[in-house]
């Protein structure tokens, strides 16, 4: 498994260079009345950086809970309706404590993406960069490291879906 780690400065010099650069993505406000007809999960950018696993429990973990965050857009009878694409471009998983220190160390893990609204015809309509970032407690020296894992990136999938319906502006 390939976690990527960085420092949490690194990592948020990373996030403000994104959210600082320009023409990365189009931001438009929300259309009136949105509906949206179905929602997929791109992790794509995640696989091509080499992040397979991570991508793997994106991909598991984001679509239901973006259900839950959007219940009250979608119509999927409506074929009429935009289709919502949640990109998600990198996870970042801050580092571990040392062995010297604490054995529950605090850090900041990220991720990063964006919201992506497709037209009936498949046309990008609008899209909501977004970059979130939690808290999480890692632990030393345990046989369930692969399992602390997934659950940092699990918490940083439902950041994402709790944030992205405010970043449309829903």
């Amino acid at each position: 498994m390939d976690n990527r780690l960085l420092t949490r400065r690194a990592a948020l010099s990373t996030l403000a260079a994104l959210a600082a650069a320009p023409g990365i993505a189009m931001a438009a406000a929300p259309v009136a009345g949105t509906r949206f007809r179905e929602i997929r999960v791109d992790v794509a950018p995640l696989r091509a950086n080499g992040s397979g696993q991570i991508a793997d429990w994106i991909a598991a973990e984001l679509p239901g809970l973006l259900r839950k965050s959007f219940a009250a857009y979608l119509a999927p009878d409506d074929r009429g309706a935009a289709t919502l694409v949640a990109r998600v471009d990198q996870v970042f998983l801050g580092p571990s404590g040392s062995v010297d220190t604490n054995p529950v160390a605090d850090t900041t893990d990220g991720i990063v993406g964006a919201g992506v609204v497709l037209g009936a015809g498949g046309q990008q309509l609008a899209s909501y960069p977004l970059s979130a970032s939690v808290g999480a407690d890692t632990y030393l020296n345990q046989p369930y490291q692969l399992e602390i894992t997934h659950r940092r990136v699990d918490t940083l999938a439902q950041s994402f879906a709790q944030w992205l319906p405010g970043q449309m502006g829903m």
